[in-house]
């Protein structure tokens, strides 16, 4: 067993809302008349008042390309099936665990749960160790408050803002001079929140990693909770593998995704995952 592979899920088993994105709402569309009978659900965007809206693909753990931001960027399609980009192919990841740093400057403390919500460099790996993987993983702690939302628009704070995790300048300013080529968190943005009323997110996180050459893919609404629970330590560095939705790619703003980290127990810093990577060939991946 000391030489086990893990295989650790990072996707939500729910999707999340707060204005103006959109509730996704699921309801039966052919009701079953019997034991033994058709059945078929559906679901479909809401507002919060419950009429109808376009669904997005931004409303669960999903990946964001350049075609998000820039008319000009790469669409979901022009980053699938390359070994270039980190979109769809498992690539060395070094893993950022925040979690249970309680009182630490950028913290926020909800539902009993403590988490960072200010993202600085000081919070990354040195850019040197970095330079070394081709993903960075942020885990702040508040993937455990995502996934226990299991419907309805995510509560906010009595002072009316979401207090999600975000990167701050200096973050960011790590990760572009390290290299790296897709960055991920258990956030619901890589923005902060700006004003309460009216509602408002944005910086220009997003336009400086998507509009990056090449690009730094994003990953959001990671899920960390019951990391430590169900494996008991999160690795430094693991081999990271995203499966995109994808169906309808040409276009394409971003994707619902499942999200993989492999490693080995006995080999927490991960020196074994470059063979492990090398042994999947581009034929093996996309034919």
């Amino acid at each position: 067993m000391a030489h086990a592979l893990i295989r650790f899920d990072l996707s939500l088993p729910c999707y999340f809302s707060f204005p103006p994105a959109p509730g996704v709402g699921a309801r039966p569309m052919i009701r079953r008349n019997g034991p033994a009978s058709l059945y078929m659900r559906g679901e479909m965007g809401e507002k919060h008042d419950g009429s109808p809206r376009l669904m997005t693909a931004h409303n669960t753990t999903h990946l964001d390309v350049p075609f998000h931001f820039y008319e000009q960027g790469a669409d979901l399609a022009a980053v699938l099936n390359r070994m270039e980009t980190a979109a769809d192919g498992p690539c060395l990841a070094r893993v950022a665990a925040l979690e249970g740093r309680e009182g630490a400057p950028g913290h926020f403390t909800r539902n009993g749960i403590s988490y960072v919500e200010r993202i600085t460099a000081a919070d990354l790996p040195a850019e040197e160790e970095l330079r070394a993987v081709q993903a960075l993983v942020i885990l702040t702690g508040f993937g455990r408050i995502m996934a226990a939302q299991h419907s309805g628009p995510f509560p906010g704070n009595p002072d009316g803002f979401f207090h999600i995790p975000w990167l701050d300048e200096s973050a960011l300013e790590r990760i572009l001079a390290a290299g790296i080529r897709l960055v991920g968190l258990d956030s619901m943005s890589v923005e902060p929140q700006l004003s309460a009323v009216p509602h408002r997110m944005g910086s220009d996180i997003h336009l400086r990693l998507l509009g990056r050459r090449p690009p730094v893919l994003i990953l959001e609404g990671l899920n960390g909770a019951g990391f430590r629970e169900q494996v008991g330590f999160v690795p430094r560095r693991a081999l990271l593998h995203v499966v995109p939705r994808r169906v309808n790619a040409e276009g394409a703003d971003a994707a619902h995704s499942r999200v993989f980290l492999y490693f080995y127990r006995d080999d927490p810093d991960g020196q074994r995952l470059p063979a492990l990577r090398d042994a999947l060939t581009p034929q093996e991946l996309y034919g």
